[in-house]
């Protein structure tokens, strides 16, 4: 196939305390995600993003990092939303696919801030 993988991070926003994440699909090939946050004081927290497709959720690469498992991805939707219980100001870094093993052809938007 010519479908490509390319996801980012569209928005970071606050949200009356908490912070709402916005990731986009731009390529065509739907993937599972993984997103790691660290905050201000250097804790990290993992995010993980299963694909509805798939029947089974896939082994937390990082088992020494808290991970939370959020609600599947639709491969019909282009863009997922979520929030997590920290101001964005408390947030250094946000990036998805940490580990670099997902064949993401534009990888200067899959981190806030951008690079």
């Amino acid at each position: 196939t010519t479908n490509t993988i390319d996801y980012g991070v569209k928005e970071v926003k606050d949200n009356a305390g908490a912070t709402t994440i916005t990731l986009e699909r731009m390529g065509r090939m739907p993937m599972p995600i993984d997103v790691l946050v660290e905050y201000a004081d250097g804790t990290l927290e993992s995010f993980y993003i299963p694909l509805r497709m798939m029947s089974f959720e896939k082994e937390n690469p990082t088992p020494s990092i808290k991970r939370t498992i959020l609600n599947d991805w639709a491969w019909a939707y282009p863009s997922f939303e979520f929030s997590i219980a920290q101001p964005k100001s408390n947030i250094k870094k946000i990036t998805i696919d940490p580990s670099g093993l997902m064949a993401d052809v534009k990888l200067e938007n899959n981190s806030y801030p951008a690079k």
